[in-house]
């Protein structure tokens, strides 16, 4: 007897939205097969990090509660064994596997285990709109509006569900019991569409029908749009040239002026770069016996097509490894080899005192290490290199640069001064006087 799948749906609340920055103060993970076994776990901030009011507010979360608790890395081995499922879902999904990778590069931790092999994390909110679009019946899907349809987890719920006074929006328990619960509907009325649930974002399902060159579908759940396409040439292992079958046909098919730019080493308008990692739902029309809407090329324009790309398109994807000038954001081929024994003896060490002896050889590495232990034990770092950190810290919350990424005095104050405005003020009791303390003695 074959043991049911284990099925979670997870949900971080962030201090912010930007790269390298997303750091988690909030996880809740709900089992999708038994809705009571929720959990929640909390962690403050970094010591080196300021609340952001707009999370603050987004969350109805007090500035104190990030402020107070167990450090982001101490909480991690308790992240990640309450993500220890067969499956995972999450609304946003690419949002949330992101806040996961940058909490574990913050903290040391190798960034990728929820991405190796064909371990995938399912995105509830395009599998969702895709069921509304197919089965109307079961998942109905919020009316377009002055060209727009907001499919936000709140509006999908509520167009699905009376209210339920136990669900609070935008705090982590609240979103994954309405996830699980448009999921189970979904599971329940529509087992078939359920079945395929994984394929849709399998690394190796794609790849099996890229290499097969059969024709497949993606979702673009903004406008519910099923658009087809035809993989044609291999880029490498995991990125295709595909043909997007309603530009191609709706374009002139293979023009003059088509031949001409591909001979140019240059893509017509319907040629794309598909990959095996992309974001979204992929699938086969056929899964769901739709009607395809476009035929294919004929053999004879496939194959001068083909042997066009060959002739004059790179046939290796090279990505750009540039990744800022900032630590947050640095996190390609993050531990290098040479550490990668270091931080296990680090993650191991049963003090601070021992951890602090542990020597690493890239600087990333260094550098990680130095800040958590100035998050956890600080007076085990000597006097020099802690003054240097403490004039790090200062330049960046004194920063008055309006672009920063991370909080900042001035910007967090003007954030507090526009929602005090609006009403907005309990939330932010103590924390503005708090700042402005802090504006002072720094």
């Amino acid at each position: 007897m074959m043991l049911e799948e284990t099925e979670g749906v997870f949900d971080f609340e962030t201090n912010g939205t930007e790269k390298g920055f997303r750091l988690p103060h909030q996880l809740a993970v709900i089992d999708l097969n038994n809705l009571e076994n929720l959990s929640v776990i909390n962690n403050r901030l970094p010591s080196y990090d300021l609340p952001s009011p707009g999370a603050l507010k987004a969350t109805s979360t007090p500035w104190k509660k990030l402020m107070d608790g167990p450090s982001l890395y101490e909480t991690i081995p308790k992240i990640l064994e309450s993500l220890d499922y067969d499956i995972l879902w999450a609304y946003n999904a690419q949002y949330d596997s992101n806040v996961l990778t940058e909490a574990l590069y913050t903290s040391g931790f190798f960034p990728y285990p929820h991405k190796m092999g064909d371990k995938v994390i399912c995105d509830a909110l395009p599998f969702i709109s895709l069921a509304g679009k197919l089965f109307p019946e079961t998942i109905k899907t919020p009316e377009e509006i002055d060209g727009k349809r907001d499919q936000s987890l709140s509006n999908v719920f509520m167009n699905n569900f009376k209210k339920d006074e136990s669900i609070v929006w935008h705090q982590a328990d609240g979103d994954v019991k309405a996830t699980a619960k448009l999921l189970n509907k979904i599971k329940k009325q529509q087992p078939e569409f359920w079945e395929t649930r994984t394929k849709m974002f399998s690394k190796f399902t794609r790849y099996k029908i890229f290499s097969d060159k059969a024709k497949f579908a993606t979702y673009y759940f903004p406008k519910q749009k099923i658009t087809e396409y035809l993989p044609i040439v291999d880029i490498d292992n995991d990125n295709f040239y595909s043909i997007n079958l309603e530009e191609y046909f709706e374009n002139g098919c293979l023009t003059e002026k088509n031949l001409s730019t591909l001979k140019k080493g240059k893509k017509p308008k319907w040629l794309r770069e598909t990959y095996l990692k992309t974001p979204g739902i992929i699938f086969c029309p056929e899964w769901y016996n739709l009607n395809e809407k476009y035929e294919n090329p004929s053999n004879d324009e496939i194959r001068i097509i083909t042997e066009l790309v060959k002739e004059n398109l790179p046939l290796k994807k090279v990505w750009s490894k540039s990744e800022g000038d900032l630590l947050e954001t640095q996190i390609f081929g993050f531990p290098v080899s040479e550490d990668k024994l270091a931080w296990e003896e680090f993650h191991n060490a049963n003090s601070w005192d021992k951890k602090i002896q542990i020597r690493f050889t890239d600087i990333r590495s260094k550098r990680i290490a130095q800040r958590i232990i100035f998050d956890n034990s600080p007076e085990t770092i000597d006097s020099e290199p802690y003054k240097i950190l403490l004039e790090f810290i200062k330049s960046r919350w004194l920063s008055n640069d309006f672009k920063a990424p991370w909080i900042t005095i001035p910007g967090a104050l003007r954030e507090i001064e526009k929602f005090e405005k609006l009403g907005d003020k309990e939330i932010f009791d103590g924390y503005k006087d708090y700042l402005m303390e802090m504006k002072e003695s720094l």
